[in-house]
């Protein structure tokens, strides 16, 4: 089962992680998914490369936080983006539900390195 846990503070999504691909079809639609979340805040907004990012190819695995949004400080793009994000990947869920799991987890500052 593929799984995608979006981390979330104060109703503020800060980031997220996906793991334990499986089905290409469906690993492939969060992958990309995923990878032009990465880049278009990268690209669009005033964060930059202020994030932490961790990925392992072989197995699928991305962790992708904005420690800024974890500290309290608003970004409205990058908000709107992780809400499209969010948005997507449980559309994805509904319609290929025995294949991934989409969860929310409270964010704290224990994920700060």
């Amino acid at each position: 089962m593929l799984n995608v846990t979006i981390f979330k503070k104060d109703e503020i999504i800060c980031g997220f992680e996906v793991k334990n691909h499986t089905d290409p079809i469906v690993c492939s639609a969060v992958s990309v998914l995923s990878q032009s979340t990465v880049n278009a805040i990268e690209a669009l907004t005033e964060i930059g490369s202020r994030y932490e990012l961790d990925i392992d190819e072989e197995s699928g695995y991305l962790y992708f936080l904005i420690p800024s949004l974890l500290k309290g400080e608003k970004n409205p793009k990058a908000d709107l983006l992780l809400k499209a994000f969010r948005l997507s990947v449980n559309c994805l869920r509904e319609e290929y539900s025995d294949y991934i799991i989409v969860k929310e987890a409270a964010a704290d500052r224990r994920f700060l390195k």
